[in-house]
Formats: C-alpha cells, sequence, structure tokens
C-alpha cells in the first residue's frame, strides 16, 4: 500500500515546510509515501476511482489517534493499492467533488489553515504507525 496526500497550494511558512518534511521522512521508513500539490482548478483531476479516496473536511468523521491507526491499519489489511488523503484550500471542496470521496475525515471541529491541517495530517499519519507498531513515540 502506498499513501499519497494531494493538497491545494504550496506551504509558504517556513517552520510549517519543515515539520511536514521530518514527518514525511519519518513517514516513508513505514511505506511509500508523496504529497503533491495543485492548483485548486486542477484538483478535479487528481480523484481516482482506483484509490480509497480520504477528504479533509470539518464535517467529517472525527478519530482519535488510536482509531486512525485502527483505519490505517485496516485498509493495508484489507489490500487496499493506495490512500489518498486530500486537503482543500479555503473554500473547501465542492459537494460534487465530495461525493467522489470513500470517506470524509475531520482532523478537528476547529477550522484550520490549509498548511496546518497538512501538518497535523502527516503527523496523524505517523502517529498511526507508531501504534501499529507498537513503537513509544504514540505516549
Amino acid at each position: 500500500m502506498r499513501i499519497k496526500i494531494i493538497a491545494v497550494g504550496k506551504i509558504k511558512k517556513e517552520y510549517i515546510k519543515k515539520g511536514v518534511l521530518d514527518y514525511s521522512q519519518r513517514i516513508a521508513h513505514y511505506i511509500p509515501f508523496e504529497i503533491a500539490e495543485v492548483k485548486e482548478e486542477h484538483l478535479g483531476r487528481s480523484i481516482d476511482a482506483d484509490v480509497f479516496n480520504v477528504l479533509l473536511d470539518e464535517n467529517g468523521k472525527a478519530l482519535t489517534s488510536t482509531a486512525f491507526a485502527l483505519f490505517i491499519e485496516k485498509m493495508m489489511i484489507s489490500s487496499v493499492k493506495d490512500i489518498v488523503f486530500f486537503v482543500g484550500g479555503a473554500e473547501g471542496f465542492s459537494d460534487e467533488f465530495r461525493k467522489k470521496a470513500h470517506f470524509l475525515l475531520s482532523l478537528s471541529k476547529m477550522t484550520l489553515p490549509h498548511e496546518v491541517a497538512r501538518m497535523v495530517l502527516v503527523e496523524q499519519i505517523y502517529r498511526a504507525f507508531t501504534i501499529i507498531r507498537g513503537e513509544r513515540y504514540h505516549k
């Protein structure tokens, strides 16, 4: 299985870039991982019916870190080829795009800037793998 994040826009804040890069490198020790940055108008071309599509959405399902790890682990066990997480721009996703998702995930009931959401997402993916492997990071 591979994990990919497709995010609208570029990260401008250097400290967030460094954090995302750090966690991305950590994740790559567990699983093939990549992040693609796209323009909002190209987002529709990025969704693929052959992968498990997860949209970050404030109205999505909120999971604990442990439940998120179980979610990732179930995807791995069920032979899902790829998981693609979508991080939208300031306007979120259109209803049409949202209907193409397999799962809507909420990182918080609060609205997060897309850069911060991306940072939280990569940290939680890394945390999920440490939980799955029983490593100490989670505690």
